[in-house]
């Protein structure tokens, strides 16, 4: 099913996205404290050209990330996203994020392991991540339920968040993007 509705060019952080939602990403990527990049880099994966939306520097390392309204809203990119995920440059991940930023939407993710102890490591396609905040609640990534267990002593996370901070930025971070409004050529 193709999408009926066309993209709105929105223009957020000095940046001219393609559409409002990949703007909302990257509002929402702000909120978190995850460094971003818009369109940067080109790749030629398999002989098909692909534009990855952004590339992202989360808690748990590089990571590749498309951005779709839905599963089946472009179904050539999303084949194209297929391709550069096996492809990928290493050590990285690659994330399809399907829809506005909201709890409970996963993402599909390529690469990594399961202990998170080396993200960009292994093959695997997994459709049960989610956006989480580690035990300390300073930094987020994408990351099944209960096994962000990373730290980050050097950047204040010595220990964990008994009162749900993370978790509170989090939600926050995803109504921001929700509820933005961005008026018209911002």
């Amino acid at each position: 099913m193709a999408n009926s509705i066309p993209p709105i060019p929105t223009r957020y952080a000095g940046v001219l996205f393609r559409s409002r939602l990949e703007a909302r990403y990257a509002l929402f990527f702000d909120s978190l404290d995850i460094r971003w990049e818009y369109e940067t880099q080109g790749f030629s994966a398999d002989g098909t050209w692909y534009l990855p939306d952004f590339v992202l520097f989360p808690a748990l390392g590089m990571l590749w990330a498309e951005v779709k309204p839905s599963w089946d809203s472009d179904v050539a990119g999303v084949g194209r996203w297929q391709k550069f995920a096996a492809w990928r440059p290493q050590p990285s991940r690659s994330a399809l994020l399907v829809g506005i930023p909201a709890e409970g939407n996963t993402a599909i993710v390529r690469g990594g392991d399961e202990d998170a102890e080396n993200p960009g490591d292994g093959p695997w396609e997994d459709d049960s991540q989610e956006w989480r905040p580690c035990p300390s609640g300073h930094h987020f990534d994408l990351a099944y339920a209960g096994t962000f267990k990373a730290k980050f002593a050097e950047d204040g996370c010595p220990y964990d968040d008994p009162e749900g901070k993370g978790q509170d930025k989090l939600e926050r971070a995803m109504e921001a993007a929700r509820s933005a409004r961005f008026g018209k050529g911002e």
